[in-house]
């Protein structure tokens, strides 16, 4: 697992630990009761999820799991903290970093793959965060935060395109991104193939918004002749 993120005074306190592990024995119960939330989101979603598997599967006493946690959604809201935190230091490091567009698709696609191993997958945390009214919030400032980002590498590249613009085409390729790499992790063998030729698709595109200062000229430049 990740590192724990430092507390956010913009969680309500109903989703905060408790306590805030520092012993090392601590962590690692802390640890525990966070992957076996993770396996029991990826197997049997959210509604299905309770205190009580949590503890039997992550092989702690149910008091310790209160001792550290109020309730599941608390632990729902650290992991999805963990997980928006590491997200900030990927984007962080291509910042840093002298990377073309499309090199720097690439390693953040390679960073996203090497967090979902850390995770077990985030589609199903990012579900479950769906279904609680007081996490959705989170994960809209984690959209803008996204929007943001991938607008000003745009811009970075040379894009020239007008904010509103911009702002549509990245909100579409935040969007479907990730509503297509889930897919292709449900598709198994074929998953792969679909995803790449979804993320080809999405590198052709901003590749040709940063290359071309006219909006309205893409869809000419990108569609076969006579549609």
């Amino acid at each position: 697992m990740l590192a724990a993120p430092p507390p956010d005074p913009s969680i309500p306190a109903a989703l905060r630990m408790r306590r805030e592990p520092k012993q090392q024995r601590t962590l690692e119960v802390a640890r525990k009761i966070e992957q076996a939330t993770l396996d029991l989101l990826a197997e049997q979603g959210f509604f299905a999820l309770n205190t009580n598997a949590i503890a039997e599967r992550a092989g702690v006493g149910i008091k310790s799991l209160y001792h550290l946690y109020p309730n599941k959604e608390a632990i729902i809201c650290r992991l999805a903290t963990a997980w928006l935190q590491a997200v900030r230091a990927a984007q962080q490091e291509l910042r840093e970093q002298d990377l073309d567009w499309p090199q720097t698709l690439a390693v953040f696609d390679q960073a996203l793959d090497t967090l979902d191993e850390s995770f077990s997958g985030h589609g199903p945390l990012w579900q479950a965060m769906d279904l609680i009214p007081a996490l959705q919030q989170l994960e809209a400032a984690h959209e803008r935060e996204q929007i943001a980002f991938w607008s000003e590498r745009l811009r970075h590249f040379g894009c020239r395109w007008p904010d509103a613009d911009l702002v549509a085409l990245v909100m579409y390729f935040y969007r479907t991104a990730d509503v297509a790499k889930q897919c292709a992790k449900e598709n198994g063998a074929a998953g792969p193939r679909m995803w790449q030729l979804h993320r080809n698709w999405l590198q052709q595109l901003l590749g040709a918004a940063i290359t071309e200062a006219e909006p309205a000229r893409i869809l000419h430049t990108l569609m076969p002749s006579g549609h």
